[in-house]
């Protein structure tokens, strides 16, 4: 690890792994998930449209809850795996699962323009697609071994 120091007064800047860049970069975006859908409880109808069983897809099935797991689970397994897979897969998934969600993300956005209680929903997809475009940008340049 190099440590990079300008004067006795000057911080230290530690290099940071790639892949632990990943994992927080990741780590941030379930944070991002969790505070909009925690948020989104609370706009007009939306607890009474969960007690009635519908989801924006439709009404409620086993069906589709799995549907909705598998996609909040990918990027939760995104953070350990950014850490334990070797660097060829790590690079290639990284680029490929961000690209998905930020497409995913981009989808949102357009589909809940004009609505002013999702705004702050908005806010959210804005700031996960920049989430998501730095780790296209960190997995793109992984640093090559010298």
């Amino acid at each position: 690890m190099s440590v990079k120091r300008t004067s006795s007064k000057s911080l230290t800047n530690y290099n940071v792994n790639i892949k632990i860049k990943l994992a927080a970069l990741w780590t941030a975006l379930m944070f991002l998930y969790i505070y909009a859908d925690f948020f989104q409880l609370m706009t007009p109808k939306k607890l009474e449209k969960m007690i009635d069983l519908q989801t924006p897809m439709g009404p409620t099935s086993p069906e589709i809850l799995v549907i909705f797991s598998v996609i909040l689970i990918i990027p939760s397994l995104m953070i350990f795996l950014s850490v334990f897979l070797k660097t060829q897969i790590n690079k290639w998934l990284n680029i490929s699962i961000a690209a998905l969600y930020a497409s995913m993300s981009i989808l949102i956005i357009v589909s809940t323009l004009g609505s002013q209680w999702h705004t702050f929903y908005i806010l959210f997809n804005l700031i996960e697609v920049f989430v998501f475009a730095m780790i296209i940008y960190q997995a793109w340049n992984w640093p090559k071994v010298e």
